[in-house]
């Protein structure tokens, strides 16, 4: 009997079916107050914005991050001491009607925020793929254990143990699926793409 140490993995390519549009404004001003009042005001809008796209269907949800404020100092060419005033406030909306992420992220920087969008995948489409791709990774675990079983001429396999490996997933550069504007104004995006990976370890013997 001789034991078969092996290891099977699985990927797919998953569309994401949200994406989280990350929105920050700073104001800077030599008076902490109106750096602050600026900062406050321009989050308010943006919460406003975020409120509405939940209500409008288009959001399932926001984060809206406190007002955080720094300050900078330097001497200048005169020698004087200046103060600068930071101010910046930061929002995350979860857009799952993804026809419209373009549209979203091209009013909010028309607005004057800086915006980046990063796809991702929703929890319950995840925990299915990695589901399916835990059936593939076992099979194809067993294949590999199968082909070492024949090369010494065993012809009963069975599985002693099994240990799930690593999973994981990140947005690639590129997508192949294409979303329609809202707007005609506003640019054509491409929904992104997720990889997600299952690796298990198995052991079989071998008579």
């Amino acid at each position: 009997m001789t034991n078969i140490t092996v290891t099977g993995a699985a990927e797919a390519r998953v569309s994401a079916d949200q994406a989280d549009v990350f929105a920050s404004v700073s104001r800077h001003d030599a008076s902490r107050e109106t750096a602050l009042q600026g900062a406050n005001e321009a989050h308010g809008k943006l919460v406003e914005k975020a409120k509405s796209l939940v209500a409008e269907g288009i959001a399932s949800h926001y984060v809206a991050e406190p007002v955080a404020t720094y300050s900078n100092s330097w001497r200048d060419e005169r020698g004087n001491n200046v103060v600068e005033h930071q101010a910046h406030a930061s929002i995350r909306i979860v857009i799952t009607a993804l026809d419209h992420a373009g549209q979203v992220a091209a009013e909010l920087t028309e607005s004057g925020a800086d915006v980046r969008v990063q796809w991702e995948l929703g929890a319950a489409l995840r925990d299915e793929w990695t589901r399916k791709l835990r059936s593939e990774a076992v099979a194809d675990a067993r294949a590999a254990a199968e082909d070492f079983a024949a090369a010494i001429a065993a012809a009963d396999l069975t599985l002693l143990s099994l240990r799930d490996g690593r999973t994981g997933g990140g947005p690639s550069p590129v997508g192949d699926v294409r979303m329609a504007m809202a707007a005609a104004a506003a640019p054509e995006v491409t929904v992104g793409q997720i990889a997600v990976g299952v690796q298990v370890e198995a052991t079989f013997t071998a008579e």
